[in-house]
């Protein structure tokens, strides 16, 4: 697709001559007289050909009714976009959806969000292909569609249209099962004249993935009361459009969705996950994990319902290397019985993942057991309080900001680290960073140093933050008030001494760095640090005990951690964004454990350099078959 070419029309004409031509161009393109149409035709009235534009839009080479159905969902303004999350849906993925769900020669299928009609058309396809339909029965006995939209559900009635046209077809207005409304406050008993149970034997789509945070406060309060899937947290759209579906279906019944994977594990997703476990409605899950289907920053699955009580959701997740329209001609699935898995947070895994993960959580004690996680400090804007110990002047560290230099006293700074820095142990050792820490430590706790005494006792400090006092105080964007402007923006682990293990909190392999600094600071990830005697009891089995201090503990701790058996673990149980890339956050690794060690092993562990070798002494000791 050529969307520079689009984007630059955008810029000099209003979206609907732009459809209009795109349209038009199509239908000469292909030879069609769309004068046959009624509905063409009258879309056609009073169009007025702009030839510059007529040859921009020719030089596209829209060959295929699919191909003007994704130059079309690029004409969607980006406000719409923001609020109803629209996103084009890949052929290869309605095809997949369709034929997992077996639309029957009666049956009726719905798409609730149907944009400019994907689903729709291959639906009609389907019934062409498998019953020898027609495809104006078809368009009237089996496919019904919802927009938000009005000009979503013309576009769709075009296309529609353009398809049966292709086929010496000719479709007409009263043929349509289409309406334009807001599918979560809708009366769907009396949204389709030919439908009036409000009940569908097939729902299929791509709903929309709108944030809690983009709709407005009407929406939300309605949603709240209306909806059980969007009490927790700051909830999805497309959770609300998994409860509807399920209400829709009729009890033979299934559903299939394309939807974020998200809401197998987020925060937010625990009353969607609380609503899957009560009703037992999953049959089927199809993850894409990292691998991006769509263009755009968006991790995916197919999931599949009905109205069956399924003790077991059947799981297949892509291979990394595998393209997904390869993947979904082979996908398969494993069970993960429902009475297993933890709404909290669901893992869902294959056969033979379940039982390496099984052993890794249960043959020792969990890492949260022996040793503290806990999240980087957040200044929410970490350029504006960092320096470099290596700039100074006069024993006075420099900051350079809107070309010009401040002098800083060292006294109100702190060493920092902040760990996406680090590639290795080495460069974590040749740390050179700082951070100014405007706060005093007492019993403990860190409280900010009020403004007379910063004024005071750091009046050079004090000269550079009255200068970005602006900046510092945009942080927030009027959310919350951060008093006084200097300090951080949140107070999380300002108080943490000792050596800690650092974790980024995306890595394509465990990166479990040492910091021997014990006064430092750490931001950008998770830092692992011990708290009182848990250093001398963190390697202990029963009959023999072995004492280390805590800097050898963490050596030997970071070992394991940085093992292949971690890798595997979080690789399997964690989320993971694009490049494969897991992520290392508390609730992903708390439960990884560590066995005990007698004597011998802890000193053949200690002595261990090379990397295979760890990794094999240690898939022999938690007893992994990988």
């Amino acid at each position: 697709m050529k969307k520079a070419t689009l984007n630059n029309l955008l810029i000099k004409y209003e979206i609907e001559t732009i459809e209009k031509h795109l349209i038009y161009t199509f239908l000469n393109i292909s030879d069609l007289e769309y004068s046959k149409s009624s509905i063409l035709k009258s879309y056609f009235e009073n169009f007025e050909n702009d030839q510059e534009l007529y040859l921009s839009i020719s030089s596209l080479n829209i060959n295929s009714l699919k191909e003007l159905e994704n130059y079309l969902e690029l004409l969607i303004p980006v406000e719409d976009r923001k609020v109803n999350g629209a996103f084009f849906t890949p052929t290869y993925i309605t095809n997949f959806i369709i034929d997992e769900i077996k639309p029957k020669k009666s049956g009726k299928n719905l798409d609730p969000s149907c944009g400019c009609g994907a689903f729709l058309i291959e639906l009609v396809e389907y019934y062409q292909s498998n019953f020898n339909k027609k495809i104006k029965q078809t368009i009237k006995d089996n496919i019904f569609g919802a927009d938000i939209l009005g000009y979503n559900i013309r576009r769709t009635k075009l296309l529609l249209s353009i398809f049966a046209l292709q086929r010496n077809e000719i479709v007409d207005e009263k043929d349509f099962n289409l309406t334009i409304q807001d599918s979560l406050r809708a009366d769907w008993k009396h949204s389709f004249r030919r439908n009036n149970t409000g009940k569908f034997d097939n729902i299929v789509g791509n709903p929309p993935y709108v944030k809690f945070q983009d709709l407005s406060d009407e929406n939300r309060s309605y949603l709240l009361n209306k909806w059980l899937t969007i009490h927790k947290g700051t909830y999805n759209l497309y959770f609300a459009f998994f409860e509807l579906g399920y209400k829709l279906l009729n009890e033979n019944g299934m559903l299939g969705y394309i939807t974020p994977n998200n809401y197998f594990t987020s925060l937010a997703g625990e009353s969607l996950r609380m609503y899957f476990h009560n009703q037992k409605c999953i049959k089927r899950i199809v993850d894409f994990n990292h691998k991006k289907v769509f263009d755009s920053q968006t991790y995916t699955a197919i999931t599949f319902l009905n109205k069956k009580v399924n003790p077991a959701i059947y799981y297949d997740r892509i291979k990394e290397g595998q393209k997904p329209e390869a993947f979904l001609k082979k996908a398969g699935g494993s069970p993960n019985k429902i009475k297993e898995l933890n709404y909290k947070k669901w893992r869902l895994l294959k056969l033979k993942e379940q039982k390496n993960i099984k052993i890794i959580e249960t043959i020792g004690t969990p890492i949260n057991q022996i040793i503290s996680i806990s999240v980087g400090i957040a200044t929410l804007k970490d350029e504006l309080y960092f320096l470099n110990n290596n700039v100074k002047k006069k024993g006075l560290l420099l900051k350079t900001i809107d070309d010009k230099t401040f002098e800083i006293e060292r006294e109100i700074t702190k060493s920092i680290y902040k760990i996406s820095d680090f590639k290795s142990q080495e460069e974590c050792n040749h740390n050179t960073r700082r951070i100014i820490f405007p706060y005093r430590v007492d019993n403990g706790k860190a409280l900010p140093i009020i403004e007379s005494e910063l004024k005071k006792c750091f009046p050079k400090c004090y000269i550079y933050f009255k200068y970005i006092k602006g900046k510092l105080q945009s942080r927030s964007k009027g959310k919350i008030q951060i008093e006084p402007f200097y300090a951080y923006g949140r107070n999380q682990s300002l108080t943490i001494k000792g050596e800690k293990i650092l974790t980024p909190t995306f890595s394509k392999y465990p990166r479990f760095i040492i910091a021997e600094d014990k006064e430092a600071l750490f931001c950008n990830g998770y830092g692992m640090h011990f708290n009182g005697t848990e250093a001398n009891q963190t390697f202990s089995s029963g009959e023999v005990t072995h004492s280390l201090s805590k800097v050898e503990n963490l050596k030997i701790l970071q070992k394991i951690l940085n093992s292949c058996v971690m890798h595997y673990y979080v690789s399997k149980t964690s989320v993971s964004i694009e490049g494969n890339y897991p992520c290392y956050q508390k609730n992903f690794i708390e439960k990884f454990t560590i066995p005990e060690f007698t004597n011998k092993e802890i000193k053949l562990l200690a002595k261990l350099k090379n990397l295979k070798k760890i990794d094999d002494f240690l898939i022999k000791k938690y007893q992994l078959n990988l």
